[in-house]
């Protein structure tokens, strides 16, 4: 006998059985993906914020010629059927269904327009607990992992240490925590908004499981502050640039922007009349060092570009310098 599938013929095979070959190579996961998040090209794939649990930073890869989906924070990965299911939380036979575009088809399920925000504000609460269960660096694998790198010398306390998860589920249970380093997301009135974790191995190298670096809070306008507030301030793009150059020019005010994104992005405190920004030496960090210097002129700032001298960006150039 055939099962009532409910399904026009054409995706049911001899059997009457869901073709679901059929049903994934006549539908875009691309497409599906879209109407959840925004998403950019990234190499083959295409990147965005997961639809799947609150981040700030994107960790959702769609591979549209294999049809899958991953994300390197909650890791949550699957082809075109379960990404619906996900995301419209039905089971498997109504996603064909769906998919399918069948009078059977179920209606969309509207989002509370009000819960974006509420992940937002949930994931800023999720950051600052973070931060105050974390330790001091010293004698932790995130001693070590900066040691490694040259920049173990008088860490401030803008950077901790601590066992983190990496996503939470759906009923706001933690998944596993794992080691991490994290640095501290100060808005422009100083407030903690949000963490960057980066996860170690039992080594105390960069995590090779999944996106070793995940930002959790608020990111955009934020800054991890490795100096006081200043007139000038020394801008990086990531912290172990920041420390980099934070030994490089002792006395100096540096603070780091967390990512290349958020480099243009950073609201500072209104005694802050300078900024330095120190972006990589390769052609995305010059493309954003550029839009920085650009941001903040435009802002009313004094602003200048320091590329490194020597390595693709400073914290290279420092372990040049002194190896």
């Amino acid at each position: 006998m055939h099962e009532d599938t409910g399904l026009p013929a054409r995706y049911l095979d001899e059997r009457g059985r869901i073709d679901v070959a059929r049903l994934k190579a006549d539908t875009s996961i691309a497409e599906i993906a879209a109407k959840a998040t925004d998403l950019k090209a990234c190499g083959s794939e295409l990147k965005g914020l997961c639809p799947l649990h609150p981040e700030d930073t994107a960790s959702f890869c769609i591979h549209e010629g294999k049809q899958v989906y991953h994300c390197h924070g909650c890791a949550a990965g699957g082809d075109v059927i379960d990404l619906y299911q996900r995301l419209r939380h039905v089971d498997f036979r109504q996603a064909c269904l769906d998919l399918a575009g069948t009078e059977h088809s179920a209606p969309p399920r509207r989002e509370d327009p009000a819960l974006p925000a509420v992940r937002r504000a949930e994931s800023v609460r999720r950051a600052r607990r973070l931060w105050r269960e974390a330790t001091l660096i010293g004698w932790s694998l995130t001693e070590t992992y900066l040691t490694n790198r040259g920049l173990g010398h008088d860490v401030p306390g803008s950077i901790r240490h601590s066992h983190v998860p990496r996503w939470w589920h759906d009923d706001g249970h933690e998944g596993p925590r794992e080691p991490a380093m994290l640095a501290a997301l100060q808005d422009r009135d100083g407030r903690v908004c949000g963490i960057q974790r980066t996860f170690l191995d039992g080594e105390g190298r960069k995590s090779r499981r999944g996106n070793p670096r995940l930002s959790l809070g608020r990111t955009r306008g934020c800054a991890v502050r490795l100096g006081p507030v200043s007139d000038t301030i020394m801008l990086t793009a990531s912290v172990e640039d920041g420390l980099a150059v934070r030994l490089m020019f002792p006395g100096a005010s540096v603070w780091a922007a967390v990512g290349d994104g958020n480099l243009p992005h950073v609201h500072f405190p209104g005694v802050v009349r300078r900024v330095i920004v120190c972006g990589d030496a390769d052609q995305p960090g010059r493309i954003a060092a550029d839009a920085a210097v650009e941001a903040y002129l435009r802002q009313g700032l004094a602003a200048e570009d320091l590329p490194p001298r020597a390595g693709k960006d400073f914290n290279e150039e420092w372990l040049l310098l002194h190896a």
